[in-house]
C-alpha cells in the first residue's frame, strides 16, 4: 500500500539520455529561473488559463521522470499543473508542485518560471514562456495578438519536437575532441579559486537593442561575442594576466547543425573562445568582438557540433553501462571537478512578444549555482533591450562595474539596475521505482 503523501508510480517512458548529466553528482540540483516583469499587475486566474492553454498544445512540459537501475526516465504526468501566487520560487519536483519539473508562479506585476535543468535547455524553457505570455495578453486585453513564431494550435505536432540527440550511442574521435576544446592553460578569476557556493549575487543590466546591435554591426561583431570581448577586457582591467588564456566559455544550441531545431530538450554544447594576455589588453573592443565571432562562426559551421556532441555522448553512454548509482554519478559528473572556464556567456536569444513588447518591463535569468564557481553573463533581448544578468558566486561587483564602464566608453549607454542576492531552491528527484 502507498503511504500517504508518498510520490505516486508514474510510468517510465524513453530514457533521458539528453538530459542525464543534469541529474548526478555530488552538488545539490537546483531549479533554473526566468522572472518576466509586466508593466501591470499579474492576474492569477488568467494565468492558470494561459498555461493550460499551452499545455494542451505541449503537453510534453508536464513531464516527470522515474529513476530505474540508476538511469532517470521521462514520466506522464496527468496531475493538475497549478500555478500560484508566491513571493518566492517553490521547490519542484516534489508534491508541492504535483511532481512536475516546471512551475509558474507570480507576485504583483512578475511571473517566475522555474525548470529543472534535466527537463529542457533554455531554450526549451523559452518556447514554454512565449505561449503562456502570448495566451495570457490575450486573454488579458480580450484581443488575438499576432502568434507569429509560437507555439500555439496552429503549429500541428511534430515528433521532432521530442527528439533526443543523445539517445543513439555515437563513437568519438577523442583525439579531434582534445584538439577543439584546447589543451591551454586557462585564468582563472582569484575570487573562485577557494570558492565556496553559499549564494548566488545577481547584478543585472540592460541596454536598448538598438544601440548594442548598431556597435555590433558597425564592428563586424554579434551579441554574444560582443559581451565576451568586453567582459574579457573587464577581466583584463581588473586583473594583472600574464599567462595562459582569458577563456571564455558560451554555452550554444546545436539545433540547427544537428538537424534537431524542433526539439524542446536538452541540445547544446560548449564553445570555447581563447583570448591571451596581450590580445585582450592590445585589441580594440571592436576587433577583438570580431574575431571572437569569428572563431564562433568557425566552429559552429565546421565538425565541431558533432565533434562535441560525440564526445558529450560517449561520457552518457558510458555512464549508463555502470553497473551502480555511484559508478554512473563518477562517470556523469565528471565536470564537477573539472573547472574549464575563465567566465561563461550565455545568450538564451530573446522571448517573442510580437504586438505587446510594450507591456513587458524587464526579464532576468536566474541560473543554479555551477559547480566550483563561476561568473556567468546571462543575456536575453526582449522587448527592445538586452538584458544583460551578471549571475555569479562571488559577492564583488567590480567585473560588473567594469563591463558596464567599457560600454559607456564603446559610446553604448547601460542602465544599472539593483543587485540582489538569491539561492535558487532544491529540486526534489525520483529514487529507485521499487523503493515506492
Amino acid at each position: 500500500m502507498t503511504q500517504k503523501n508518498a510520490r505516486p508510480r508514474f510510468e517510465a517512458k524513453e530514457w533521458n539520455a539528453c538530459g542525464a548529466t543534469q541529474f548526478y553528482g555530488r552538488v545539490k540540483k537546483r531549479s533554473y529561473i526566468v522572472e518576466v516583469s509586466l508593466s501591470e499587475d499579474i492576474r492569477g486566474d488568467l494565468l492558470q488559463q494561459a498555461v493550460d492553454k499551452t499545455l494542451e498544445r505541449l503537453p510534453y512540459y508536464r513531464s516527470t521522470f522515474v529513476r530505474k537501475k540508476g538511469l532517470y526516465f521521462y514520466a506522464d504526468n496527468d496531475l493538475p499543473f497549478l500555478v500560484a501566487q508566491s513571493e518566492n520560487p517553490r521547490v519542484i519536483g516534489g508534491k508541492i508542485t504535483n511532481f512536475h519539473m516546471l512551475d509558474v508562479t507570480w507576485w504583483e506585476n512578475k511571473i517566475s518560471f522555474a525548470m529543472f535543468h534535466g527537463l529542457c535547455d533554455g531554450l526549451g524553457l523559452n518556447r514554454f514562456i512565449e505561449a503562456v505570455l502570448y495566451h495570457y495578453m490575450c486573454l488579458k486585453d480580450g484581443k488575438e495578438y499576432s502568434d507569429e513564431g509560437i507555439y500555439t494550435e496552429k503549429i500541428p505536432y511534430d515528433p521532432a519536437e521530442r527528439i533526443d540527440i543523445h539517445i543513439e550511442r555515437r563513437k568519438a574521435n577523442i583525439k579531434e575532441l582534445k584538439a577543439i576544446t584546447g589543451k591551454e592553460k586557462r585564468f582563472r578569476l582569484p575570487e573562485l579559486m577557494d570558492n565556496k557556493v553559499e549564494k548566488m549575487y545577481s547584478l543585472p543590466l540592460r541596454v536598448k537593442t538598438g544601440d548594442f546591435l548598431g556597435w555590433c554591426k558597425a564592428n563586424g561583431a554579434s551579441p554574444a561575442a560582443a559581451a565576451a570581448a568586453i567582459m574579457t577586457k573587464a577581466i583584463a582591467r581588473e586583473n594583472d594576466v600574464r599567462e595562459g588564456v582569458i577563456m571564455t566559455v558560451m554555452p550554444s544550441s546545436l539545433r540547427k547543425p544537428l538537424q534537431a531545431e524542433k526539439t524542446f530538450k536538452n541540445c547544446y554544447g560548449a564553445i570555447f573562445l581563447p583570448t591571451t594576455p596581450e590580445d585582450a589588453k592590445c585589441l580594440p573592443t571592436g576587433e577583438l568582438a570580431a574575431k571572437l565571432r569569428a572563431s564562433m562562426k568557425e566552429q559552429l559551421n565546421g565538425t565541431f557540433p558533432k565533434l562535441i556532441c560525440a564526445g558529450m555522448n560517449t561520457v552518457i553512454h558510458l555512464g549508463a553501462k555502470m553497473p551502480t548509482y555511484k559508478l554512473k554519478t563518477r562517470v556523469l559528473a565528471m565536470g564537477e571537478n573539472n573547472p574549464q572556464d575563465t567566465f561563461f556567456v550565455d545568450y538564451v536569444g530573446g522571448l517573442r512578444c510580437n504586438d505587446y513588447a510594450d507591456q513587458i518591463t524587464h526579464v532576468r535569468y536566474l541560473n543554479a549555482p555551477p559547480s566550483n564557481g563561476a561568473s556567468f553573463v546571462l543575456m536575453s533581448e526582449t522587448a527592445g533591450y538586452f538584458h544583460i544578468n551578471f549571475t555569479q558566486t562571488i559577492e564583488s561587483g567590480r567585473y560588473y562595474q567594469a563591463f558596464a564602464a567599457i560600454l559607456e566608453e564603446l559610446g553604448i549607454p547601460c542602465e544599472k539596475l539593483p543587485f540582489a542576492s538569491y539561492l535558487n531552491p532544491v529540486v526534489e528527484l525520483p529514487q529507485e521505482q521499487s523503493k515506492y
